[in-house]
C-alpha cells in the first residue's frame, strides 16, 4: 500500500514542532519564570527584614501567607489544568473517523459533569447518553454555547487585567495581576470545556504567560514624554497629568491586549487539541479576535476606571 505523502509531511512536521517545543520554548519558559521568581523572591525578602523588625513571627507569619497564597493562585490553577485529558472538541462533532463513539461518550460525560452547562443543554447531553441516541447534534450545540461562554471570559479576564494595570504604578504588581489572571483564564476555558491542548501547546501557552508577565513587568520604563516629544506633541506631554493618564492607559492596553491573545489561542487550542491546524493559523485567528474585542474592553473597563 502506498504511502500518504501529505500525512507523511504533516507527520515530519509534527515531530519538528515537539522538538521545537522542548528545545526552545520550555527553556525559555523555564528561564523567564526562574528571572520573575528571583525578582519577586527578592522583594519578599526585603518586605520580610522589614517586618522583622517589629516580630520575627510577623515575618514568619508573612512567609507562610505568600507560600499559600502562591500554592492558591499559581500552583493549583497549574495543576487542575494538567490533570485533565486531551480530546480534539472539533473532531467529535464533526463524524470523523479521528474519534469514535466510546470517545464522544466520555466527552458527553465530562461536559455533563463539569457543571458548566446552562441546564437546557446539560438536560439533553444526559437524555441522549441515557437513551443512547446520537451524541453529535446535542454536543455540538453545547459546545457552540461554551464557546460563547468562553468568550466572555477572556472578555472579562481581559478588563480585570486593564483595570488593575492601569490602576497600578507598579511593575512588580502588574506583572503579578497579569500572571495569575492567565493562568486562571486558562484554567477556566479548560473547565469550560472540560479538555485540555496537548502537553506541548499548553508549555507554548505558559511560556507567553511568563513572557506577558515580564512585559508587564518592563512596559512601566516606557518613556512617554519622550515619545509624544519624538512626534512634535510635546503640548499633550506638557499638560499636568497627561503622561501619567497615557502611560497608564499603555499599560493596560498592552497587558488587555496580550491576556486576550493568551485567550483566543488557548480556546482554539483547546477545540482542536491533537488536531492538524496550523499555528500560524491559530497566532493570526487570536491576533485578529484579540484586536476586535480590545475596543469592548476599552468600552467596558475606562469608565470603572477612579
Amino acid at each position: 500500500m502506498l504511502s500518504n505523502p501529505l500525512n507523511e509531511q504533516e507527520i515530519s512536521l509534527k515531530k519538528i514542532s515537539n522538538r521545537t517545543i522542548w528545545v526552545f520554548w520550555f527553556p525559555l519558559g523555564l528561564a523567564v519564570f526562574i528571572f520573575l521568581l528571583v525578582t519577586f523572591i527578592g522583594n519578599i525578602l526585603v518586605i520580610g527584614s522589614n517586618l522583622e523588625t517589629f516580630h520575627p513571627a510577623v515575618e514568619w507569619a508573612f512567609y507562610i501567607g505568600l507560600m499559600l497564597i502562591f500554592v492558591w493562585v499559581i500552583v493549583t490553577p497549574l495543576v487542575d489544568v494538567l490533570f485533565k485529558p486531551v480530546v480534539s472538541l472539533d473532531d467529535a462533532i464533526s463524524g470523523t473517523n479521528k474519534t469514535d463513539y466510546k470517545t464522544i461518550k466520555k466527552v458527553v460525560r465530562q461536559m455533563i459533569n463539569s457543571g458548566v452547562l446552562p441546564i437546557e443543554h446539560h438536560n439533553k447531553l444526559s437524555s441522549a447518553l441515557r437513551l443512547g441516541s446520537d451524541l453529535r447534534v446535542p454536543l455540538s450545540a453545547a459546545i457552540n454555547i461554551q464557546k460563547e461562554s468562553a468568550k466572555k471570559n477572556i472578555h472579562d479576564h481581559a478588563v480585570l487585567v486593564f483595570i488593575s494595570t492601569t490602576v497600578s504604578q507598579n511593575g512588580r504588581l502588574d506583572a503579578i495581576a497579569v500572571l495569575v489572571t492567565n493562568l486562571r483564564l486558562v484554567r477556566s476555558l479548560v473547565k469550560n470545556l472540560g479538555y485540555r491542548p496537548p502537553l506541548p501547546v499548553l508549555i507554548k501557552i505558559y511560556v507567553q504567560i511568563f513572557i506577558s508577565a515580564l512585559i508587564a513587568d518592563q512596559v512601566d520604563d516606557i518613556d512617554i514624554e519622550g515619545v509624544l516629544g519624538q512626534f512634535g506633541s510635546g503640548v499633550i506631554a506638557s499638560i499636568p497629568g497627561a503622561t501619567l493618564l497615557m502611560n497608564s492607559i499603555l499599560d493596560g492596553t498592552i497587558n488587555a491586549l496580550l491576556t486576550l491573545r493568551i485567550g483566543f489561542v488557548t480556546q482554539k487550542c483547546l477545540l482542536n487539541a491533537g488536531g492538524s491546524l496550523l499555528r500560524t493559523e491559530i497566532r493570526k485567528t487570536a491576533n485578529r479576535e484579540a484586536r476586535r474585542e480590545l475596543r469592548s474592553v476599552w468600552t467596558d473597563a475606562l469608565p470603572v476606571l477612579p
